[in-house]
């Protein structure tokens, strides 16, 4: 039993950390990009066809990053509290939008 865990941990989890930290932080940026353009007067579906284009290569770096980086810290901190916060702007952006 004590296998399975130390394997889990050192090789599922990294796994993991990448695929929702990358998620995460992607989802974050391109609301947030979505929802900035809009708000600076851009039409709607342009913004969302930037960002879904830019969605792609922005979750395979930062899915890499996560998954190879050295230092754990830095990676996990960007993506999930950078993701975090991102999302809250974009957020707040399209609340503004609405009213």
């Amino acid at each position: 039993m004590a296998l399975f865990w130390q394997v889990t941990r050192s090789y599922i989890s990294p796994v993991v950390a990448a695929f929702l930290g990358g998620y995460l932080f992607t989802w974050g940026l391109v609301s947030l990009l979505i929802s900035g353009m809009v708000y600076l007067g851009g039409d709607f579906h342009n913004a969302e066809t930037i960002g879904f284009l830019l969605a792609f290569p922005i979750f395979l770096f930062m899915f890499f990053w996560i998954f190879i980086g050295q230092r754990r810290w830095l990676p996990y901190g960007t993506a999930f509290i950078g993701g975090v916060i991102m999302t809250a702007a974009a957020y707040g952006l399209q609340t503004q939008l609405i009213q």
